[in-house]
């Protein structure tokens, strides 16, 4: 079930990441380490949490943080960043309901 939510959106590349860096499901690249350490420099400055984090270049990646420790991972080439932000917030509390059954 979350494999066919993930490879029905368009244009993206989607998935889902557990806390050390296994692929759950979905298709795409993401680097558990940069999440890691924005996590860990938002502790050490007491900024908060990391929700979601932003990365633009020749492709756009937008990254939200799931219950349980796992990440969606959301990446275009051709959509605006802020267009994978809007899907990753629509995705997640679906997504979240679909870990816990």
């Amino acid at each position: 079930m979350l494999n066919r939510l993930l490879s029905n959106i368009e244009q993206i590349d989607a998935c889902l990441i557990t806390g050390d860096g296994h692929q759950i499901s979905g298709e795409g690249e993401a680097n558990i380490d940069l999440l890691h350490q924005a996590m860990k420099m938002a502790a050490s400055l007491e900024i908060g949490q990391v929700e979601e984090m932003w990365f633009e270049g020749e492709d756009v990646c937008t990254v939200r943080t799931i219950k349980g420790g796992c990440s969606l991972w959301l990446s275009s080439k051709t959509l605006p960043v802020g267009r994978l932000s809007h899907e990753a917030r629509f995705l997640q509390p679906v997504i979240e309901d679909l870990i816990e059954v």
